[in-house]
């Protein structure tokens, strides 16, 4: 705290600092918002309390662009977002982790470290490619991950691509390794950016909660492990996730078209209210005829 200021000095404020403190001011400028006549100063109190709300600059997270998702707290290295329906998203750069949950269902997703991933409190496992969640108001989280400078088979998070219809932000400097470079940008290109980011592996909840892959597997081990180098979802591959597949379907076969198969596929299905809407789950369905039906492989 400043000591009292007298009006006739309200524009050389000071700032005393114990030794040990760091200054983060470089200064401070106040704006009379109303021209007042020159005897108005007789009706100003001689003196005025003012308070001072100071956050580091340093270590706080970049931001730019328009606010697509709204932003809850922020710290330093750390940011928490709101994706709506009871959904928040969490991340720490002292930990490269990221943490999703739900308030009102109880889900939650935790990546940390070495791409360690826990859904909903069970038994952490590991991915090492990209991974994408789907949560179940239809935002998808995609997950990119990057070597470790000293350590050639370690991968760490350092990515994020959030995207729901045409909200977006892509998450960057994620990884603990080099602390300081946590950025978000946010647009309103949810679209164009989410075709333009690989999905990798998917991982979807269905209507009773359960996590799975987009074939119908458990999340296990074993699933996350197709995420390994070399493997169908290892770093630097680019296999088409089922959404994927889907929407090169749509772009060559004509709408009307899709839409006859979509009602025939879709007839008898009662859409969730705050879910998926119809038109994903039957382009999932498609999809799934036309990668044949993949189930886990030895490959």
């Amino acid at each position: 705290m400043t000591d009292p200021v007298a009006s006739s000095a309200i524009d050389s404020i000071s700032i005393t600092l114990s030794d040990d403190a760091t200054p983060m001011v470089a200064s401070v400028v106040l704006l009379d918002p109303i021209a007042a006549p020159a005897d108005a100063a007789a009706m100003l109190p001689e003196t005025a309390d003012i308070a001072l709300y100071v956050a580091p600059a340093e270590g706080l997270p970049a931001m730019s662009g328009p606010p697509a998702f709204e932003v809850k707290a922020v710290s330093i290295g750390g940011i928490m977002f709101e994706l709506g329906d009871g959904y928040t998203l969490t991340i720490d750069e002292a930990t490269s982790s990221i943490y999703v949950t739900n308030a009102e269902t109880g889900e939650s997703l935790l990546v940390w470290g070495a791409a360690e991933i826990a859904l909903d409190g069970a038994d952490a496992a590991r991915f090492w490619g990209t991974t994408s969640v789907e949560l179940g108001n239809g935002t998808k989280i995609t997950m990119e991950t990057a070597v470790d400078a000293a350590i050639a088979d370690l991968y760490r998070l350092d990515k994020l691509t959030v995207t729901r219809d045409d909200r977006a932000m892509v998450i960057t400097g994620v990884s603990e390794e080099t602390l300081g470079d946590l950025t978000v940008e946010q647009s309103f290109d949810g679209e164009a950016i989410d075709a333009a980011t690989r999905d990798g592996l998917t991982i979807v909840t269905d209507i009773t909660g359960r996590w799975s892959d987009e074939y119908g597997n458990a999340v296990t081990q074993a699933v996350l492990k197709q995420t390994a180098p070399g493997r169908r979802y290892g770093p630097g591959r680019t296999t088409l996730s089922l959404g994927e597949i889907s929407k090169a379907i749509s772009s060559f076969v004509t709408y009307n078209q899709i839409d006859s198969l979509m009602l025939t596929i879709g007839r008898n299905r009662v859409d969730e209210p705050g879910g998926r809407d119809r038109s994903a789950e039957v382009h999932r369905a498609i999809a799934l005829y036309a990668g044949g039906n993949a189930r886990l492989d030895g490959a």
